[in-house]
């Protein structure tokens, strides 16, 4: 039986406000053009781009977290290095993932993938390889607990 992988969020309550206020204003656009029912309209219309975007942007990162779930490590270590080398070609994604996947995560989707895939390393026992990865993700993100500590474990 495998074990469940932990599941860590930390949210930037910038981000989380700003979205905030998009809704807020898609709310207004839509009491100022008239609608019957503009709160109604702002959340589905909040809630179709958000699902959108995180559906169609973060598809690796998605399917990696899968195969990372279902125990299927060589195919999440696939996964994961194909959504570092996407959010490391698209760095502006990353950057304004609050815009363009309504993230509101204080992790960018790189720093992401390289800890799930250090975490998918030491699940299968290739502890040397997911030692040099978290200190890669420490070099390039100082302040990332994940890596911080599961350096500290191994």
């Amino acid at each position: 039986m495998t074990q469940p992988a932990p599941k860590i969020q930390s949210m930037n309550y910038l981000y989380l406000l700003c979205q905030i206020l998009f809704l807020v204003v898609l709310h207004l656009v839509f009491y100022y053009s008239g609608s019957d029912e503009p709160a109604l309209w702002a959340a589905m219309s909040y809630l179709v781009i958000a699902y959108g975007l995180r559906y169609f942007i973060p598809v690796d990162h998605r399917k990696g977290m899968r195969a990372l779930r279902q125990g299927n490590y060589e195919q999440a270590l696939v996964d994961f290095e194909k959504s570092f080398y996407f959010f490391s070609k698209y760095l502006w994604i990353d950057r304004f993932r609050m815009f363009t996947v309504f993230s509101v995560s204080k992790l960018c989707y790189r720093e992401m993938a390289m800890v799930n895939k250090a975490f998918t390393l030491v699940c299968l026992d290739r502890k040397e390889e997911a030692k040099a990865l978290y200190e890669v993700c420490l070099k390039e993100y100082p302040k990332n607990n994940i890596a911080y500590y599961g350096l500290k474990m191994l």
